[in-house]
């Protein structure tokens, strides 16, 4: 359950990570005087000069506002100055730079309260990244100040299309009429601490985590629950592991760290739930998910991510959505010997890709042909990944070389991080060839599948001895096939 947060005590646990405050807004005249219209507040962990020097970098970018109806400010003042802010805004003033602004209405940020929240707002953060945040909003109704016909004016004159475009960019704000007309003010008090991202491997029951954290909380705890897959909601969780210790991977005001636990169980049907807990404020942020989805993307589906190296995903869809825009090509003898081959590794429970005139693998850079390759077959369950080149006649160095060389592309350019396994096999219908290939003085043997051991795959297909297949095509050496008498 959400908790709600008092801002003074958010400010109390974690003030010493914020260095400067960021304040922009958009000033209509009144009088001889400025109103504000539109303001937003922002804590950052930046030093002033830092920021002042960010402001200064997005105002290169951007053309100014400034007329004598309207104008955009901005300025930046230390940390040290908060409480002299808030004692500012319940006076309804807000002061940017020497400038006094009024406000519509007085505001005691102190009492005011939130809930951590993470994801789309009107504020934009100031450095691209999502922190949890309290997101404090004056906002009095009615129709925004902003919509006016002489500032609309204004503002085009400079190139914007209304008031509220001109906010967004240079507040950095996402308002304008017709989805919300923003707010006189708005206030962002972040936490400087996320999780950057999750890893499952399966293979050795663990789970990494990287953080995203201000240099002052290194007390974060993170907790990590595992249950399996249930239809019922507040299911308990099996196993409830905290992560030992973090390991800083790069340091400064912001650093990355990385921690790892390890789980007894852990399958891809699995429920994942990790906690970042702050030790005065709480639960600051959650991820929680399938496991299978904390799986690297390449591991995840093996296939695909394969296939993608042979043929591109705007390739495969149009292949998928306008196959009538696309001439089929007549099948030769050997491309139907490679389509029954993908029918016996189908049988043997492989997904397959019969690559085609996809066969060969192109730099996308040069379209240099770097290799062939005939067929992709995967088995996700065992996390392997079987490169396959089928050839009518006696298979030439040629074809060990190029079948080589294309597992090796995938092992290294696409499967290098993770934990799938590549393993080539050669088919040809040629007979009487040795049970497989291998360079002189190395171990990378390639299982070689004949006419005459076709047939008796086949009979291993039909009496159970699957396992068998998948033993040599792993190691040849040892895994030989047994042989099947009878019919």
């Amino acid at each position: 359950m959400s908790v709600m947060h008092a801002v003074i005590a958010l400010i109390d646990a974690v003030g010493e990570s914020y260095g400067a405050i960021d304040i922009r807004s958009v000033a209509i005249r009144d009088g001889e005087s400025w109103s504000n219209a539109m303001a937003v507040v922002r804590l950052t962990y930046e030093d002033v000069d830092s920021a002042n020097a960010r402001i200064h970098r997005l105002s290169q970018c951007s053309r100014p506002v400034k007329s004598n109806a309207i104008q955009i400010c901005s300025g930046i003042r230390p940390f040290s100055e908060w409480e002299s802010l808030c004692t500012e805004l319940q006076e309804a003033v807000l002061r940017i730079d020497g400038l006094d602004l009024k406000l519509r209405k007085p505001i005691d940020l102190k009492k005011e309260n939130g809930y951590l929240n993470f994801g789309i707002s009107e504020i934009r953060p100031f450095d691209g990244r999502e922190w949890p945040s309290i997101k404090v909003k004056l906002d009095l109704g009615g129709q925004s100040p902003l919509a006016n016909n002489q500032l609309n004016q204004e503002v085009q004159l400079l190139g914007y299309s209304d008031p509220f475009e001109a906010a967004n960019v240079l507040c950095e704000l996402n308002v304008g009429l017709g989805q919300t007309n923003g707010a006189d003010l708005f206030v962002s008090i972040p936490v400087f601490a996320t999780i950057s991202s999750l890893q499952v491997d399966l293979s050795e029951k663990s789970v990494d985590v990287v953080i995203e954290r201000h240099k002052s909380f290194s007390d974060l705890n993170a907790m990590t629950w595992v249950r399996g897959h249930s239809t019922v909601v507040g299911a308990p969780f099996r196993e409830h592991l905290e992560i030992p210790s973090f390991t800083t991977k790069a340091e400064g005001q912001i650093e990355l760290a990385e921690g790892s636990v390890q789980f007894n169980e852990l399958s891809t049907q699995d429920r994942l739930q990790v906690r970042l807990v702050h030790p005065k404020i709480g639960e600051i942020k959650r991820e929680e998910n399938s496991v299978r989805m904390f799986i690297p993307p390449t591991e995840r589906n093996i296939l695909l991510a394969a296939v993608n190296k042979f043929c591109d995903d705007a390739e495969l869809d149009s292949l998928l959505t306008r196959p009538f825009e696309i001439k089929a090509p007549r099948l030769s003898e050997s491309a139907m010997f490679e389509l029954h081959v993908a029918w016996l590794l189908g049988m043997f429970g492989l997904s397959t890709v019969v690559l085609g005139e996809y066969e060969k693998l192109v730099s996308r850079n040069t379209r240099v042909v770097r290799t062939t390759l005939d067929i992709l077959a995967v088995s996700q369950s065992r996390r392997l990944l079987v490169p396959v080149a089928c050839t009518l006649n006696v298979p030439k160095a040629e074809d060990f070389g190029n079948l080589r060389y294309a597992s090796d592309i995938l092992s290294r350019e696409v499967f290098g991080d993770t934990g799938v396994r590549v393993a080539p096999v050669l088919f040809t219908s040629a007979t009487g060839t040795p049970a497989y290939d291998r360079p002189e003085d190395s171990v990378d043997a390639i299982p070689i599948i004949d006419g005459d051991q076709m047939k008796n795959v086949l009979k291993l297909l039909r009496v159970g001895g699957e396992a068998y297949f998948f033993e040599y095509v792993i190691n040849p050496f040892i895994g030989r096939l047994p042989v099947i008498t009878g019919d």
